[in-house]
């Protein structure tokens, strides 16, 4: 499946259908992440059951502390 991630069109596993398939595959889940789906930000409580299609836009924004 291909998706614009983070403003990159990139080709997916087929086995990748929901937001939190996404989250694992890429290694994210230890992060504090704010995901957005074309243009809506998804609550967290929703990434198990929201799909991802073709061509849809995911922006993963996440956070990084400092001093």
């Amino acid at each position: 499946m291909r998706v614009k991630m983070n403003g990159q069109y990139v080709q997916l596993p087929a086995d990748l259908s929901s937001i939190a398939d996404l989250i694992n595959h890429f290694s994210l889940s230890d992060r504090i992440l704010i995901v957005e789906l074309n243009g809506e930000i998804k609550d967290k409580k929703q990434y198990d059951t929201t799909m991802i299609n073709e061509m849809d836009s995911i922006e993963f924004v996440h956070f990084v502390g400092g001093g």
